[in-house]
């Protein structure tokens, strides 16, 4: 019922509430269509904030006789209302009792439940990433570092700022953590979003843009809202890998179609400033995003392409100590020669251990040189050295 009144189960609903001769009760969505003629009484429930989540968990476990060493963890991580909160611990209880397991990780159990209901309204839309970089696998430089530091700190802090300290009744809108990263291929965009999700314990989902739209009116928006409501249940970071094609400018209307794509945009900036989770969207087109969602962002984080340093430290980082070595490596005539950012240094090594690999010895200065050849051929590069763009 979220389309609007020229959805055929809206207009459905909408006659038979009509036709009912007593009272009736409708239960919607949030931001849903009602289905019902003026005069109806609404009673909007608001979500609870953490602190009236963490009370709930907590009335909720002892009812069921189950004890979590720190109940405000996972009521920092799930923004999920009273139902859900009673039904999970039920449901764990009955399943421990059934199994004969009095004893063991409660919390672990629970967040098992609360993801697999999470799972299920992702959907085929969004995919977990189970394989999450660390920040040693990165080379940043301090002006990139330090808004990522205090990105992780907003993430960590919301419940003491907008809670405890009352900030939100300032922030009525926007109280979502959403972040553009900005920069050329192989920077690190998306493996930072992997080391943020690692540091702050959440499950990273990377949204398939394929699936998502729709050439039928309305779909794309359908399908968007149903991820961001899922990510909002906490615990979830929703990547929007090469973002601008989805938030990408919006144009002037010479046919239904850019009326349409317009429409779509419109509704992204709505749904922005009431998203309450946490979206990281990239980019290698800075430019292309419309203007009205980089100014509703919490950040924009630019990745600069890696100086001559930093490139010798990218070789470095990539050449784990257990790899076998013959001779010496010349990092440095590497990264003075070849100007690659990271994600082309991370695949030439890893083509030069295979190739150190197929020839049954240790990898030499000569397996790095030809990997990065063949990097440069498979991106139809006629010369073999400066900067891989």
């Amino acid at each position: 019922m979220t389309r609007g009144s020229d959805d055929p189960l809206h207009d459905v609903v909408q006659d038979i509430v009509g036709s009912h001769p007593g009272p009736a009760a409708v239960h919607l969505a949030p931001r849903a269509k009602v289905p019902l003629d003026p005069g109806y009484l609404l009673l909007d429930l608001k979500p609870p904030t953490e602190t009236q989540r963490l009370g709930v968990w907590r009335e909720a476990l002892d009812q069921y006789g189950l004890a979590v060493d720190h109940p405000e963890v996972i009521a920092a991580r799930y923004r999920v209302g009273p139902g859900t909160i009673r039904s999970a611990v039920r449901a764990v209880a009955e399943s421990r009792f059934q199994q004969g397991r009095l004893a063991g990780d409660v919390l672990t159990d629970l967040e098992t439940r609360l993801r697999q209901s999470r799972e299920v309204k992702l959907g085929d839309q969004a995919r977990r990433v189970d394989r999450l970089a660390d920040w040693s696998q990165l080379v940043l430089p301090d002006d990139t570092m330090h808004p990522l530091r205090e990105l992780i700190g907003r993430a960590r802090h919301r419940r003491t700022v907008f809670d405890d300290w009352g900030m939100e009744r300032v922030a009525a809108t926007s109280r979502g953590l959403t972040a553009l990263f900005e920069g050329a291929p192989g920077t690190g965009k998306t493996l930072v979003a992997g080391a943020i999700a690692r540091e702050l314990g959440l499950d990273l989902y990377q949204v398939d843009v394929s699936k998502v739209t729709s050439k039928w009116i309305g779909e794309t928006e359908k399908n968007l809202g149903a991820i961001f409501d899922a990510a909002e249940d906490g615990q979830v970071i929703l990547l929007f890998d090469e973002a601008d094609s989805l938030f990408a400018r919006r144009s002037e209307v010479r046919s239904s179609n850019d009326r349409f794509a317009n429409l779509e945009v419109n509704y992204l900036l709505q749904r922005l400033d009431s998203f309450e989770g946490f979206a990281i969207l990239t980019t290698n087109l800075g430019a292309s995003i419309d203007p009205a969602f980089k100014r509703r962002l919490s950040f924009r984080i630019t990745f600069p392409f890696p100086d001559h340093e930093a490139r010798i430290e990218l070789w470095r980082v990539h050449l784990p100590a257990t790899i076998p070595i013959a001779g010496d490596l010349d990092l440095y005539e590497l990264a003075n020669k070849y100007e690659l950012s990271g994600g082309y240094i991370r695949n030439a090594c890893v083509r030069a251990a295979f190739l150190a690999a197929e020839d049954g010895s240790r990898l030499t200065q000569a397996h790095l040189e030809c990997a990065v050849q063949l990097e440069y051929a498979e991106v139809g590069k006629l010369s073999r050295s400066g900067r891989m763009e």
